[in-house]
């Protein structure tokens, strides 16, 4: 009789062990996958265009943001040079770091002397 209580016990032993260790994994899955949301990898990258500059925004090694042409003014604009393209890009991964939405208005463009001379549709 001392048998079958024993082997009942190491049953239910086995059974508590497996439901702590997958407990453990579960929870520590968990935390990974919440770090990597909360820790995400942005990069700015300048690039070369046939026209001028423009720039990539990576997020964890893929390409997020492709910004050929200068962001929220009228017309098709290449960047000058590749430090205008810089300044306008880091606002936005600026923005994305603050968990805004990731754009520049007009007026910041403008501000950053980075909008071409006589672009349509800006506020002086």
């Amino acid at each position: 009789m001392t048998k079958p209580i024993a082997t009942w016990k190491k049953g239910l032993l086995y059974g508590l062990i497996l439901i702590v260790a997958g407990a453990l994994i579960y929870t520590g899955y968990r935390k990974r996958v919440q770090w990597k949301k909360d820790h995400i990898l942005v990069e700015l990258r300048p690039i070369q265009t046939p026209k001028g500059w423009g720039y990539d925004i990576l997020a964890n090694g893929h390409v997020y943001i492709h910004q050929p042409m200068i962001p929220a003014i009228q017309g098709q604009y290449p960047f000058r040079t590749k430090e205008d393209a810089l300044a306008v890009g880091q606002k936005v991964v600026d923005r994305i770091k603050e968990g805004k939405m990731p754009m520049v208005t007009a007026q910041e463009v403008v501000d950053l002397g980075v909008a071409p001379p006589g672009s349509a549709g800006l506020q002086k």
